[in-house]
């Protein structure tokens, strides 16, 4: 008699974690469907007009030397 109400809870809670599995799944993919939508409305918003070209600038990962080490020649092996 143990086993089978044991069983029958067992399915119970996984039938239940399914249902909450369920919507919780609908509400994130609502919040990322969302999310994206706004990114994408920002995106449109920009008000280019088709052709301009925009060149963002990213930080240069330069190569830091110390000034006492003399000349540095910047080269590429050739094979």
């Amino acid at each position: 008699m143990g086993f089978l109400k044991f069983l029958l809870i067992f399915f119970i809670v996984i039938y239940l974690l399914g249902i909450i599995g369920r919507f919780l799944l609908k509400y994130y993919v609502k919040k990322f469907q969302k999310n994206f939508e706004q990114q994408q409305s920002q995106y449109k918003n920009q008000n280019k007009q088709e052709g301009d070209i925009t060149i963002q600038k990213t930080q240069s990962s330069g190569k830091i030397i110390d000034k006492s080490e003399g000349d540095y020649i910047d080269y590429e092996e050739v094979k």
